[in-house]
């Protein structure tokens, strides 16, 4: 079967491209819809800004990896290390909306809230309950830890291997949310 990209995905590699030579806060609508032959009005159907295109991109990648994922066995670690690959694939990219996003339009805080969204959501379906307000702390401090080690390991280069960091992500998840995750305490 021949796959067809949809118009997201094709803005989508168009602001990745031009991420490759030029930063993103310099990037506009128009050289986006330029460098793919499509229009601003196309462009604005789908996404309010570029920073909502920018964050749409990590979201759509994260959330299949986790939804393919997840049920396996060791889950949170074969979801981090997947991920993990996806963004060293693509380092020059997300090195780009990690150093020049900031403030309302920072792609940190949009990635990081919606990869706490998207825990809570996993875990309030597994545990079957709302989560308790310790669960909740549990889950924002291990995330936005999470987001800063792998801000870190982008745009400063730590010296980790994907697995490896997979690895330390995945070892140091909360004991009171792990079982949710598939994991046991001290993989």
């Amino acid at each position: 079967m021949i796959y067809r990209k949809t118009t997201k995905e094709t803005l989508a590699e168009s602001l990745r491209e031009l991420s490759e030579s030029k930063s993103i806060d310099k990037i506009t609508i128009r050289e986006i819809v330029e460098n793919c032959g499509m229009s601003a009005g196309t462009f604005y159907n789908h996404f309010k800004d570029k920073y909502d295109l920018i964050a749409w991109i990590y979201l759509n990648q994260m959330e299949s990896i986790t939804k393919e994922y997840l049920e396996q066995e060791n889950g949170w670690l074969s979801s981090l290390t997947a991920l993990l690959r996806v963004v060293n694939k693509d380092h020059i990219f997300y090195k780009n909306a990690l150093k020049n996003t900031a403030g309302q339009n920072s792609f940190f805080e949009a990635a990081s809230q919606r990869s706490i969204e998207l825990m809570r959501d996993v875990i309030r379906e597994r545990k079957g309950a709302d989560l308790t307000k310790e669960e909740e702390f549990d889950i924002l401090f291990y995330l936005k830890g999470f987001g800063y080690c792998i801000e870190a390991w982008i745009v400063q280069g730590l010296p980790y291997t994907e697995e490896e960091l997979a690895g330390y992500l995945s070892r140091t998840i909360p004991v009171n949310i792990s079982s949710y995750l598939g994991e046991k305490q001290g993989q």
